[in-house]
């Protein structure tokens, strides 16, 4: 049985999805701001990181021979450390706090994206680690895992085909570990994931399907400013909705 939530829930999620296949990233940084108005916010942590399991695994089939898990591999067993504090401060922590942080977090992500900011990296292996354990613990306390991956990746100026499949297999396995902890820590619902998953699967077809064919359309350019207008909108709306608290 549908909720009445079901419609605006719907429409975030295909928007997600096409955000999310045409960017490589953005399905939780627009997913997690708009949901946090029309659920928990808690939930809506929750329930972006399952459908985005979903999401992924359905890009993956379009990937799978683009890069491989080789190369998110460090990425990957560093954001299990960080995981793990996180789903326990997801626990304690206050739905205003949480949108309030969402909201920070996407403010500063917008900041440094827009001013294409760059380090050089001298030891790839280190920034990974430490890349990987801030990822984990924002996947477990807001399910923004991938802003600090994505500016990584952005960092070493791959290309947008690398970057996409790198992250899509850095997420299967990140949200997936994420989720298994909260679960664990208490955090996650399943019962109420199943409400509104059947919804999202439709949501998720259409907007994987329709950004696959745009994807080649878009360049870099079009690509970055999609991406900030979302992430700062999504800001925006986070920490006024936990302002309102």
């Amino acid at each position: 049985m549908l909720t009445p939530e079901a419609p605006a829930i719907f429409a975030v999620i295909f928007f997600s999805s096409f955000l999310q296949t045409i960017t490589g990233f953005g399905y939780a940084l627009s997913a997690t701001p708009l949901l946090a108005l029309i659920l928990d916010p808690k939930d809506a942590v929750m329930f972006v990181l399952f459908t985005g399991i979903i999401t992924k695994l359905a890009l993956l089939c379009r990937l799978w021979h683009q890069s491989s898990f080789s190369a998110i591999r460090l990425l990957f067993a560093a954001s299990l450390a960080g995981a793990l504090p996180g789903a326990y401060v997801l626990k304690i922590v206050s739905n205003a706090t949480l949108k309030l942080t969402i909201g920070l977090v996407l403010i500063i992500i917008t900041v440094a994206m827009a001013r294409d900011f760059r380090v050089t990296i001298r030891e790839p292996r280190l920034a990974q680690s430490v890349v990987g354990v801030v990822s984990g613990f924002l996947a477990t306390t807001t399910s923004l895992s991938g802003p600090p991956v994505v500016m990584y990746y952005l960092n070493e100026q791959l290309t947008k085909e690398t970057i996409r499949a790198n992250l899509t297999r850095y997420f299967i396995l990140s949200n997936t570990a994420s989720l298994v902890l909260s679960y664990f820590f208490g955090t996650l619902k399943p019962e109420l994931l199943a409400a509104n998953t059947l919804i999202c699967l439709p949501a998720i077809v259409l907007g994987v399907g329709l950004g696959e064919k745009l994807f080649a359309k878009f360049n870099a350019n079009i690509f970055k400013k999609l991406a900030l207008a979302v992430i700062a909108a999504s800001a925006i709306i986070s920490i006024f909705s936990g302002l309102r608290h």
